[in-house]
Order: C-alpha cells, then structure tokens, then sequence
C-alpha cells in the first residue's frame, strides 16, 4: 500500500520563488505512525521554487506518478479550499484512491469541511496519528470499512449525508509516538536549510485566547513530552541532519518551568548545545529560568505581546501587566538573547488611538524585531463567533488587513495599519542595522 501525504500548496500556486522554510510536522508525525503499514511519501508544493506555467498540472503529475493508494492532506482555515482542488486533482488522476483531510479545520469544522469538498472522501477531526493507523487497516477495496467504528471520523452516507463517529480522545503519552518521519520527499531538490530544525515538545494550551484555535483542536488537555524524549531527538537531528540550530514550534515553550529546566539541563550535560529559538509568554520567564536557557544554546525569543493596551489584553484573555512585558523583554535582552514581540490590532473594539497605542509600546520595548498582525477571526475561537462566523481567511500571513473587524470604515483601518506598518518597518530597519554594525565592530574593532 501506498501513502501519499500532501500539504496543500500556496506559496507554490503565488510562483514568486519562495518557499516554505520548515517542515510540516502534523504530516512527518501521521507518516511516522503509519509507515509500518504502508509505503508513505510526502509531497510538499511549498518547498518548491514554482518554475513552470501551470502549477496544477505540475502538482497533477507528481501525484499521478507516485499512483498513491491513500492520499492525506491536512489544512487550516487558510488552506482548505487548495486543499479540496487539490483532492479534486488527485481523483481526477487517480479515481480509485482514498482522499483523507484532516489538520486543524477539519478538527474545528469537520462536517462543513468534509461538504465543501466533494472529493474528500473522509476528514480526520483531531489529531491523526491513531486514526490514520485505524482507517488503512480497516480498508477493504479502497474504502473503509464500517467507519463509524473508527473514532474521529466525518464521511458521508450511502444519501450522502455527513456522519460523525464517536470523537476521538487525545493522545496522553506522547512520549510513545515515533520522531516525526523526515524523508520520502517526492520534492526534495528545493528544501530549504532550515527545513530539518523544527520540532515540538508539548501539545495543547491551558490559555484561550480568542484569537487561536489551538484550544478547540484537542481535548483541551496540555501534554508534555519528557525531557529526555526532547533531548533524544535533538541528538537524533544533530547526529541525522547536522541542524546548527533549531527552532521549539510550542506556543508556550516555557510552560512547564520544571520541565524545561530538565529539557535545558540535559542539553548541556550531553553536550548537545545548539542556537535555538523558542515562542513562550512573558509571564513565562524569569531571570534563572532564562541564564540557563542562555548556557543552553537560547538564542531567540518570541513573545507573543499582542496590545500595548491593558484593557485590550484582558479582553483577548491575555491579562498581563504592561510593566510585567516591559521587565520580561529586559531580562531576555540584558542576557544578550535576541527578542522579537508579535503583536495585533484590529480587534472589533479598537479605535485609531488604541492601535497607534499598541505601536508606540511595541516600539518603545527595545525589541530587536516587531512582527505585527491583523485581527483575523478563525473557526473555534471566539473571535469567530464575535464576529458572526463570516469572515473567511484566505492567507496564513496575516501581515495585512483582510478584514476589517473595527467600526472604522475600511479605508479608514486600512491607512492606520498600514501608517503603523511602516513605522515598525522603520524600527526594524533601524535595529538590523544596529545589530549589522555591532557585528561589523566586533570583526574590526579598529
């Protein structure tokens, strides 16, 4: 049996020559967890430099030519509807495989996903590794049997009607799944070198902000790897792929202080110090917690800020005090770790006043970079059903408003983020330059 797993293309389709940095790892995990039953490939358009005229047809022939059996896809709201053409591709150059989606809006929207896609035959709704496992040794003649004995299913009836199984429970012992599977590349001629250094540790997120999604795509249940599963694998990458840094993808990476004390503590004792990069919060770290993460290979922070209004961070369930963010950032730069804030605007109750509020703490911080963000509203977050469940997104960069969830007019929100844009282009510039300069004096101190 064969498996094709396919991350819906976009960056692909734009053919501007960029390409996907890092791997997806909700697809490597399912084709670890499935690859002593089946042959499994990956075809990953986005790491890809488009070089033809036709992406389509390029993407037709990579799948007619590996002939999958199975086909899975995964998606987020951004990317469903390239992954439904995509399904479409693969049945019309191979009617008889089985098309599975899954990813985090099936797990939200399962039952409008699987209908608005007339060539997925089933949708996986939450994680996908043990259903993955279930639906290839329950299938029979290219179909699945009895589905509604596989928890975590949406599939149509013989009327076609959507019919849902019992839900599936989240995995508690991560420890027990396989390292996320990193070969079998249909493409692997434009991987990008930062392709191999990604990895999570933990699943889930105690926070509701009501902006993510994360909370509503499981049971609402935080899991932790152990330390020593983290650490094995960061020996296994090193020893494998040679990575000279690694990025932590965890919302929270510093959730559980202890444990990543002992993640930190094994790195060093096994000598396996590399640069990395993590996302936490900034009520997450502290003075001891960030030294040792320092003497580990720490070289990057990303908090996720989000306002520079007080208010606004109770009203996005992110309630932290703004001196709290204030001495949290010092703490990480003073040790000499790079810092970068993320930050939103655009919430439906926010005014000129209160973004350009946001602007002038996000650059008064000292941060060396800004990322900022459009409030965008996303299937199973709040944000979603305060704002009536109608606002499609259509990109996974959020970089530009494309919505306008403010009573301004939309000309109006349109020219103050794009007038606060630039002037945290212009920060940016500034603190690049500065590093450029430090580096350059560092070389040549005379």
């Amino acid at each position: 049996m064969k498996v094709l797993l396919i991350d819906p293309p976009q960056k692909f389709l734009e053919g501007q020559g960029r390409t996907r940095q890092v791997q997806p790892l909700g697809l490597a995990y399912v084709g670890a967890a499935i690859e002593d039953r089946a042959e499994v490939r990956f075809l990953l358009p986005d790491t890809r430099v488009w070089r033809g005229d036709d992406p389509w047809r390029e993407l037709a022939r990579a799948i007619e030519a590996e002939a999958p059996d199975v086909v899975g896809l995964t998606a987020v709201t951004a990317t469903w509807r390239a992954a439904a053409a995509t399904a479409a591709v693969v049945k019309r150059v191979n009617p008889e495989a089985l098309v599975v989606l899954g990813g985090v809006h099936a797990s939200t929207e399962p039952v409008s996903a699987l209908m608005g896609a007339p060539a997925v035959d089933l949708v996986v709704a939450g994680e996908g590794e043990e259903t993955m496992r279930e639906v290839l040794g329950a299938l029979e003649g290219g179909r699945v049997r009895d589905p509604g004995s596989i928890a975590g299913l949406v599939w149509r009836d013989e009327a076609g009607q959507a019919r849902r199984s019992a839900p599936r429970a989240s995995i508690g012992a991560l420890d027990a799944l396989p390292y996320p599977k990193r070969d079998g590349l249909v493409w692997a001629d434009d991987i990008h070198p930062t392709f191999y250094q990604a990895m999570v540790t933990l699943r889930g997120c105690p926070y509701r902000c009501i902006y993510c999604a994360v909370p509503s795509s499981n049971d609402r249940q935080t899991r932790y790897r152990s330390a020593t599963s983290v650490v094995d694998e960061i020996a296994h990458l090193r020893a494998r792929y040679d990575i000279p840094y690694l990025f932590f993808h965890d919302s929270v990476f510093t959730l559980n202080r202890a444990r990543t004390v002992e993640i930190c503590t094994q790195i060093i004792e096994r000598g396996l110090v590399v640069p990395f990069a993590c996302q936490t919060r900034t009520d997450r770290v502290d003075p001891a917690l960030l030294d040792l993460m320092k003497a580990a290979g720490c070289h990057q922070i990303f908090f996720g800020i989000e306002s520079g209004d007080y208010d606004s961070l109770i009203k996005i369930r992110k309630k932290t005090a703004l001196g709290a963010i204030v001495e949290a950032v010092g703490q990480v730069k003073a040790r000499g770790i790079r810092c970068t804030g993320f930050f939103m605007v655009g919430f439906p109750w926010e005014t000129e006043a209160l973004i350009e509020k946001t602007a002038d703490f996000a650059c008064g911080l000292g941060l060396d970079a800004i990322s900022l963000f459009s409030a965008t509203p996303l299937p199973g977050t709040e944000l979603w059903e305060m704002t009536g469940g109608v606002h499609e997104a259509t990109s996974i960069d959020f970089r530009a408003p494309e919505v306008n969830l403010t009573r301004m007019e939309a000309g109006a929100y349109r020219a103050v983020f794009e007038r606060v844009e630039a002037r945290i282009k212009a920060h940016n510039r500034e603190r690049m330059m500065a590093r450029f300069e430090g580096e350059v004096r560092e070389c040549w101190p005379g």
